[in-house]
């Protein structure tokens, strides 16, 4: 039995298929044997740029231009790439979202309607690796994993919700108290409470009213706010804790607002 691609004449090795060992595998990487047809044209001195599909969950297409500054070894640029080439050369814009800065070497161009095969340029967008991943995540409350709180039509994990400024526990004793049957506003808004049942109240004496001005204090200062990393992490432009906070600054990141967010800086 010969392979059931015409013009091929192996042996057939995957029978139930009727593909050979060369096109069955193609089959497996690409999806299709239209690049095997696409070579013998260029082999045969065709120039003008061909469009392909590369088989995936995400179908971009690519064109053949092996002189464009972003072809790849095998001569092909995706198309998205190459139209926002066009409009802006090598000096890409920041990223939309969080605003870092970006070059060929590490953006991703982002499709803005999910639709690899719309590329127009009103539907790409450069993004950073980070936000190009999370962008798409669903909220982190939808996760069977983790407790959602609802409260003024606001849904958020408890983690979510320590960082509100009218919240004065923490993540873990919000979670701690929804386990004990608690409702969201109780859970959120009630008092803290001793080992021995008592409301706690802080009578601890303070050299200064700043927290910022404490000794021990990891101080932040963003487009002249400061704040102590705490602060910041319960404040809602900040996506990570007060630890990762600290980390970053003895580590030397750039007091931004990229700080703040789960991007690198």
């Amino acid at each position: 039995m010969k392979c059931r691609v015409d013009g091929c004449g192996r042996d057939v090795r995957y029978k139930e298929q009727q593909w050979c060992h060369k096109h069955y595998f193609r089959i497996r990487r690409n999806g299709t044997i239209e690049l095997m047809l696409e070579k013998k044209k260029r082999e045969k001195g065709f120039t003008r740029a061909y469009r392909v599909t590369v088989a995936g969950p995400r179908p971009y297409q690519h064109l053949y231009e092996p002189t464009h500054p972003l072809a790849h070894k095998s001569g092909y640029v995706p198309e998205h790439r190459m139209v926002v080439w066009d409009r802006y050369g090598n000096d890409l814009p920041p990223c939309e979202i969080c605003g870092k800065e970006s070059s060929w070497a590490t953006s991703h161009i982002d499709h803005k309607d999910n639709d690899p095969k719309n590329n127009k340029i009103d539907n790409l967008r450069p993004l950073c690796p980070g936000c190009n991943t999370w962008r798409d995540r669903p909220p982190e409350h939808t996760f069977k994993r983790n407790h959602s709180l609802t409260f003024e039509g606001k849904t958020d994990t408890a983690e979510g919700w320590s960082r509100d400024p009218r919240v004065h526990v923490a993540g873990r004793t919000i979670v701690l108290r929804k386990m004990a049957g608690m409702s969201d506003f109780d859970a959120l808004f009630s008092p803290k409470i001793t080992h021995n049942g008592r409301v706690w109240v802080d009578r601890r004496p303070r050299k200064t009213s700043a927290k910022h001005e404490r000794k021990n204090a990891v101080n932040i200062n963003i487009d002249g706010e400061l704040k102590t990393s705490m602060e910041w992490s319960r404040d809602p432009r900040c996506n990570v804790s007060d630890a990762t906070l600290r980390a970053r600054v003895k580590q030397g990141w750039p007091q931004t607002l990229n700080i703040l967010k789960r991007v690198k800086p």
